[in-house]
């Protein structure tokens, strides 16, 4: 473990102390329970993760933490049925929060609901006008193999991230060339990592990218944003 994981994993460990001390048999809390749950959670504990979430949505139904921490566990643990409902309702409960959203496409993607999948993620993508939506999109539909869908989601997210002063993120440009060289395109991989590079000239993995293709990087290599 990391300095910080220690710290807090000691943190925790005289809580647990102080809780005994004062006698742990009085019922947690249900901030005490989902911050003992979130804890096991970071450390990969899905049964003792389940266990702390699982009272809170009995006692407290619809409570996004609660639903939330317990999808995730039920997830890791195999039960997609039950992860999935929860995860729906805590989303119900906490719209745009993308934590709920990634877990609950994962869970799709996983039972192979694909129209779901999709339908989630655009929807997120649009009500949210941020890229991340689209980019998991992207990303799942070249698991899917469904190469069309994977570039209008990148287009997507070009397009939600051009309404800024400036674009924020190389991300949709660089997965887009990627999925391009991919499919054999390199004239169009080529001139989407230009336009990366038009967004930010420090990105590594845009310098790389180009490097290897031989454009030379100077004052001509950037291209405007945009599809």
């Amino acid at each position: 473990m990391d300095c910080h994981t220690t710290v807090r994993w000691i943190a925790f460990s005289f809580a647990s102390i102080s809780m005994t001390l004062a006698g742990c048999q009085s019922p947690r809390s249900t901030e005490q329970s989902i911050d003992l749950g979130n804890h096991y959670l970071e450390f990969g504990e899905w049964q003792k993760a389940a266990d702390e979430f699982q009272p809170v949505t009995i006692n407290s139904p619809g409570l996004w933490k609660g639903e939330y921490g317990y999808g995730v566990a039920m997830s890791q643990l195999g039960d997609l049925v039950t992860a999935r409902r929860c995860l729906e309702t805590a989303n119900d409960h906490s719209p745009g929060n993308m934590e709920i959203i990634e877990a609950l496409a994962e869970v799709m993607f996983r039972q192979g609901d694909t129209g779901q999948l999709f339908q989630l993620l655009r929807g997120a993508g649009a009500s949210l006008g941020r890229t991340e939506p689209y980019l998991i999109l992207g990303l799942y539909a070249i698991k899917l193999k469904d190469n069309d869908s994977a570039i209008l989601a990148f287009q997507s997210a070009i397009e939600v991230d051009s309404g800024a002063v400036r674009p924020r993120t190389t991300e949709p440009y660089y997965q887009l060339a990627m999925l391009q060289f991919s499919l054999g395109n390199k004239a169009e991989a080529t001139r989407r990592l230009r336009q990366a590079y038009g967004i930010s000239a420090a990105d590594p993995r845009v310098i790389q990218a180009l490097q290897m293709q031989g454009v030379p990087l100077d004052a001509s290599t950037a291209l405007p944003p945009g599809i």
